[in-house]
């Protein structure tokens, strides 16, 4: 049975370390950059408008039909 010695566990430790901050590095650039991806609704909206224009007033309808929902309170008579 082979005993590692304190220098080779060293060495294996800051190697492990190094491909960590390797691996952290990657993460972060991968972060960054979906950061700088923006979402440009105006530019959806350009290339698609009547598909927009169609889910706003299905939206708009659906609201309304909530709202349409609203007990009116009875007369006493």
């Amino acid at each position: 049975m082979a005993v590692e010695t304190y220098t080779e566990q060293r060495d294996h430790l800051l190697q492990s370390i190094e491909q960590d901050e390797e691996t952290v590095r990657d993460a972060v650039r991968e972060l960054a950059g979906v950061a700088r991806c923006k979402l440009d609704v105006r530019e959806r909206i350009r290339r698609f408008p009547l598909t927009w224009v169609i889910g706003a007033c299905l939206m708009g309808v659906w609201l309304g039909s909530r709202g349409a929902r609203v007990r009116v309170p009875r007369q006493r008579s």
